[in-house]
């Protein structure tokens, strides 16, 4: 069996960088399938926001990645509508998504604070197309054929048990 570092120095994960400023500390780690790593490469770059809002899908992305990657206190104020309501959904089987307004991050937790996305799409074709349950099976597969240590996720649907400082507002 094998860790998520020795996947990720084999190729079959991938580290993601969270361009944290000189200042900050990643205390958060989220690493990309093959498949999730070459769409942030080859397509977000293109998308353009289709929920009418001035941050593009890239910079949402950014935004959240920083976010989420510095450990501070995951707390999504009513103002800040990028990332509203809960940024990270559970739908079954130890899968989460991580959601903009424009995107759906599709993966699982392998330790608490460690999100490994497999696939990745835009919320317009996910809702359009009921994509949910087909890209909860494609990771459940992925995950599966990975030589992780057991457990391979963390299973339950409670945020507060995959990811540290979690907090949405009343």
């Amino acid at each position: 069996m094998a860790t998520i570092p020795q996947l990720d120095a084999a190729g079959s994960l991938f580290k993601l960088d969270p361009a944290l400023d000189d200042d900050e500390q990643e205390l958060r780690l989220l690493h990309t399938s093959p498949r999730l790593r070459a769409w942030l490469e080859n397509e977000l770059q293109g998308l353009q926001s289709a929920a009418n809002i001035e941050m593009t899908p890239a910079e949402q992305l950014d935004a959240l990645i920083h976010t989420y990657s510095s450990g501070l206190p995951l707390v999504f104020e009513r103002d800040f509508k990028a990332f509203q309501p809960k940024p990270v959904q559970p739908i079954g089987d130890g899968v989460w998504y991580l959601k903009t307004p424009d995107l759906r991050i599709f993966g699982w937790f392998w330790r608490m604070d460690c999100f490994i996305g497999h696939v990745a799409d835009t919320t317009e074709r996910v809702k359009q197309f009921d994509l949910y349950q087909g890209y909860r099976g494609e990771v459940i597969r992925f995950r599966d054929g990975l030589p992780l240590d057991e457990p391979k996720s963390i299973p339950g649907d409670d945020p507060n048990v995959v990811i540290s400082n979690y907090d949405l507002p009343d």
